[in-house]
């Protein structure tokens, strides 16, 4: 499965490289409780958040990674 900024975050947490990705980008990303709430985002519309702290460099950072994955 391929993953870019439309992908939802449930199936980013429900893959370990996606997963790993995020924790890099975002540290902390996957065991924070309130992530689990966001599952039905994706990337972009999470991005759209400013609590969120994910900029436009961060967010292409991330793409980038998961394109990386096989």
């Amino acid at each position: 499965m391929k993953f870019d900024q439309n992908a939802k975050l449930g199936d980013l947490l429900g893959n370990e490289a996606a997963k790993a990705v995020l924790d890099k980008h975002l540290p902390g990303f996957s065991t924070n409780p309130m992530t689990g709430m966001a599952s039905g985002f994706t990337l972009s519309q999470l991005a759209a958040f400013p609590q969120a702290n994910i900029n436009a460099e961060v967010l292409a950072s991330i793409v980038s990674d998961l394109a990386a994955i096989e």
